[in-house]
């Protein structure tokens, strides 16, 4: 593992933010790239404000904290690494997709929504835009469905989390069906990225599902993260000037 290693996700954010809060961590090219433009880059700051934001409104509206279940039904997105970080931050557990049961859903789909509830009543909603600047969900919000858009200012810019994550708490719910703990999130993701140079400059678009082997890895290496849905999408002169160390394609 490189010197200095994190061993939990605050951690992480701040390791990030005391090498060079101004630094890029976390660019993302949208799906149509070519014809909208969309383009989003954080700084370590930034990037740590939107998680404690997040991890906020998880904490304070629906009781998240460690032994929860949030699952993201979001795709290959900026936000989806937001809420990934956010749900890790408050000790939690990330569970992806819509299908099973969970504490919290988070959705761009307000259909998925709508179902979720008739299959769990008790689950908590929100409801995520992934439009550039958006300021609400842009579409009627289901009855009891939080409009994150629309509320995620008014949170705390800082976070700490009321109840620390232990050594056997859930962080991720793996694609084979297993779990990753908390502390194996990130040792998994040192590991991961332990051939990378310090400083390492990933392209990637792998999905949310790959976070450990790919953003994780690369922020774990002090480094920062290009991300699109679908790298075949990009023109050579985009990905050039992003000047990338590492290219890691989806499987």
């Amino acid at each position: 593992m490189p010197p200095g290693s994190s061993r939990s996700i605050p951690a992480l954010l701040r390791r990030l933010m005391d090498d060079d809060p101004t630094a890029p961590r976390l660019t993302f090219y949208g799906e149509h790239y070519v014809q909208t433009g969309e383009r989003v880059e954080l700084s370590a700051r930034v990037l740590s404000t939107w998680v404690a934001k997040t991890a906020n409104l998880l904490e304070e509206e629906f009781e998240v904290g460690p032994g929860s279940v949030v699952a993201i039904d979001l795709p290959t997105h900026w936000r989806t690494l937001v809420f990934q970080l956010a749900t890790w931050s408050t000790g939690a557990v990330v569970r992806l997709g819509a299908g099973r049961p969970a504490d919290v859903l988070v959705s761009t789909d307000a259909d998925t929504l709508v179902q979720a509830m008739a299959r769990n009543a008790s689950v908590e909603r929100i409801a995520v835009s992934l439009a550039p600047l958006a300021t609400n969900f842009g579409a009627p919000v289901p009855d009891g469905v939080l409009d994150y858009s629309r509320v995620i200012t008014g949170y705390g810019d800082t976070y700490s989390p009321l109840l620390e994550p232990g050594p056997e708490d859930p962080a991720l719910e793996t694609a084979d069906g297993g779990t990753l703990t908390h502390p194996a999130l990130l040792a998994r993701a040192a590991e991961a990225g332990d051939g990378w140079p310090l400083g390492v400059r990933l392209l990637t678009d792998v999905g949310p599902a790959d976070v450990v082997a790919g953003p994780l890895a690369a922020w774990a290496r002090t480094g920062s993260l290009v991300v699109t849905p679908d790298l075949g999408t990009l023109p050579e002169s985009v990905t050039a000037a992003e000047l990338s160390t590492v290219t890691l394609a989806r499987p």
